[in-house]
């Protein structure tokens, strides 16, 4: 049994589960080191494993000897779950309230043959083992890091006058996929000057960038992700470019530095928030500060000025201070730190823009 199941069962037992059914496919990745597909898991307070799945899946998925393998070959797959429910005995069975559907949950009711077991809602019950990264998975995300800052460096080499925003996106997108596992974390931000200003901008037919270029991109290797956005320029900043960039950039600092083990995520977020709006530019910056990341490019924890809960040691999470200005130009630096007992490691190489011709 590898550790994220035990500390699963724990977590199970604590709360008086006597088991719990994923639907996630990243949780189930993450359990089971099954690459992502079409299924369900029921692990048990005991750590005992069922995976419910379809003929598409089924060899492979055999080849997984941690689990107890159902295929449902025609039949309901929720009438395979319920009756595994039922041969098991179970009483309380937690579900993922965010990933199963309503239907779904009444299909599995339906089948369940004892009207005393009972399905109950949850969340939040891997996310939250997933959140504390362990060694391997800090190497991994290290790894998908480093071919992301080596696809900036090739945008520098590769970069032409003509090329337009989906031009740069495709070879991107390629470099991303060759460095790492023929996947990538998200499709490419590309944003020219105004575009820039429109946080998830989609890439366009524009062509040549005339000053600025907004770049937001992250590799994958293993199933672990990166997410970095750099700023690329073409001419000698602007006073108002510079002083923009200056703010984001120390308002990165600070909130970096304010980060430890025990720090409530929302105070994090006020530190960057309340400097940016003391600049006179609060309403420009929209979004949270950053997010968790892992297997998913956006995972818990998310720091926002909603979320009290305290930055654990080795959480690893991205710092993205923005500020964008409608019509005119957006800057947004994101890096990735790893929460330590009384620092922040920082993970990335804290490059704020490069200069191209």
């Amino acid at each position: 049994m590898n550790n994220a199941i035990k500390k699963c069962a724990f977590r199970l037992k604590d709360r008086d589960y006597d088991a719990f059914l994923i639907s996630s496919p990243l949780n189930i990745t993450y359990l089971s080191n099954f690459r992502t597909a079409e299924g369900y898991l029921l692990i048990t307070s005991e750590g005992k494993l069922t995976y419910f799945t379809n003929f598409l899946y089924e060899q492979e998925a055999k080849k997984t000897n941690i689990w107890k393998v159902v295929v449902s070959n025609g039949k309901n797959i929720f009438n395979c779950i319920a009756n595994e429910i039922n041969s098991q005995k179970l009483k309380r069975v937690g579900f993922e309230a965010k990933n199963i559907p309503f239907l779904e949950y009444k299909k599995i009711c339906e089948f369940i043959s004892n009207k005393k077991i009972k399905l109950i809602p949850a969340s939040d019950i891997v996310e939250e083992i997933r959140s504390i990264k362990s060694e391997d998975e800090l190497r991994k995300i290290k790894k998908a890091i480093s071919i992301s800052q080596e696809a900036f460096e090739f945008i520098k080499t590769i970069y032409q006058n003509k090329m337009s925003e989906k031009d740069l996106c495709i070879e991107i997108e390629k470099f991303l996929k060759l460095k790492g596992d023929n996947s990538i974390a998200f499709s490419p931000i590309v944003a020219y000057d105004e575009n820039s200003s429109y946080p998830h901008h989609l890439p366009q037919d524009k062509i040549c960038a005339k000053e600025y270029i907004l770049i937001d991109l992250g590799a994958k290797y293993l199933n672990y992700c990166a997410d970095l956005t750099r700023i690329f320029l073409k001419v000698t900043i602007s006073p108002l470019y510079k002083k923009i960039l200056d703010i984001v950039k120390y308002a990165q600092d600070m909130a970096i530095k304010k980060i430890k083990d025990g720090v409530a995520a929302n105070e994090v977020d006020a530190i960057a928030r309340e400097y940016i709006e003391s600049k006179g530019y609060g309403k420009y910056f929209g979004h949270g500060l950053g997010h968790g990341i892992g297997l998913d490019v956006h995972e818990a924890p998310f720091l926002n000025p909603y979320n009290k809960k305290p930055l654990k040691e080795n959480m690893v999470l991205t710092i993205e201070p923005a500020i964008y200005l409608n019509g005119n130009f957006g800057i947004r630096l994101e890096d990735i730190i790893c929460v330590r007992a009384n620092k922040a490691e920082i993970l990335s190489r804290k490059t704020e823009y490069y200069i191209i011709e």
